[in-house]
């Protein structure tokens, strides 16, 4: 069975074909218009159909989505509020359409295909505009009432910086795809002169940027990632204590700064987890499908609603 598979977050679309065998087929990036998001997911979704032969559709998206209606209720990142999404979408492309979180999906990928295929517990964050989370436990996304999973909103910093959601200090604060961008672009302005600015002296400066100067030895650098390292295992701890999960899977942007990031949150586990002497904290590790778990997992969901 081939379905498609869509991934709406703040900044792009993303989207897939899987085949019966489970070959992943990558379709180009999109940059999210000014536009309705369902005609967004319409357009993109009906190009894979199209294309494909798709006969059912995925569709995650970074935020509030009621399940199993299918209907988003409202995201700091992506515009709109109360839509009906997966109704509005099965009317206009004639398939059957599941919605979801998209940090659900992307668990859902990984649980199934990649880092956490076996483990029955798994926890999967995503680190891209903002920080999400999804649960998986024996196969089966963890949903609670519907809005499980919105991690990236704990607050971690009171009175800290102002958050896309309105409140102070949020996780996504400290560290996210989005703040690792502005750390850079702070570096670079302070030091215009220093790997990151030389670096990005033709453009704004991003994370890659940041990770790109760390690989070639700059202490600046590799300092501002140890720190924003250090406040993703101080997050993951709590959820460490609250789900005791088998394994933490890490996706998105943050990701992709390897070691100069992950290690220093894997020792902020290690030391501050309670009873750790006692203990064996659970593995980090990067998402095996990348950038692209959200996309993946939404187009196995569809099987489960496609005949």
């Amino acid at each position: 069975m081939i379905t498609a598979g869509v991934d709406l977050g703040g900044s792009f679309v993303k989207s897939v074909v899987v085949d019966g065998a489970d070959t992943v087929t990558e379709a180009p990036l999109v940059a999210v218009p000014d536009e309705s998001i369902t005609d967004v997911v319409e357009r993109v979704a009906r190009r894979l159909i199209d294309g494909s032969g798709a006969r059912g559709v995925g569709v995650g998206v970074a935020g509030l989505v009621e399940w199993p209606e299918g209907r988003f209720v409202w995201g700091p990142h992506v515009s709109g509020t109360g839509i009906p999404l997966a109704r509005g979408l099965r009317e206009r492309l004639g398939v059957p359409v599941v919605v979801d979180n998209d940090a659900n999906l992307a668990a859902y990928c990984e649980a199934t295909l990649g880092a956490a295929r076996g483990r029955r517990n798994v926890l999967m964050l995503t680190f891209g505009t903002g920080i999400g989370a999804g649960i998986v436990t024996d196969g089966i996304i963890h949903h609670g009432r519907s809005f499980a999973g919105e991690v990236g909103h704990m607050t971690m910093v009171p009175d800290g910086r102002i958050c896309a959601c309105g409140r102070r200090g949020c996780w996504e604060t400290v560290v996210s795809g989005a703040m690792l961008d502005r750390l850079a672009v702070d570096l670079a302005t302070e030091v215009p002169d220093g790997h990151v600015g030389r670096l990005a002296a033709d453009g704004t400066a991003t994370a890659e940027h940041l990770t790109r100067a760390a690989d070639a030895g700059d202490p600046a650098s590799r300092t501002v990632l140890a720190e924003a390292g250090t406040w993703l295992g101080r997050g993951v701890v709590n959820l460490i204590l609250t789900l005791d999960p088998d394994i933490v899977v890490i996706g998105g942007a943050v990701s992709q700064a390897g070691r100069w990031l992950l290690d220093p949150a894997r020792m902020a586990i290690a030391s501050q987890l309670p009873g750790s002497a006692h203990r064996r904290p659970p593995p980090l590790v990067v998402a095996e499908y990348g950038p692209l778990s959200g996309a993946i997992g939404a187009a196995l969901a569809a099987r489960r609603v496609t005949p």
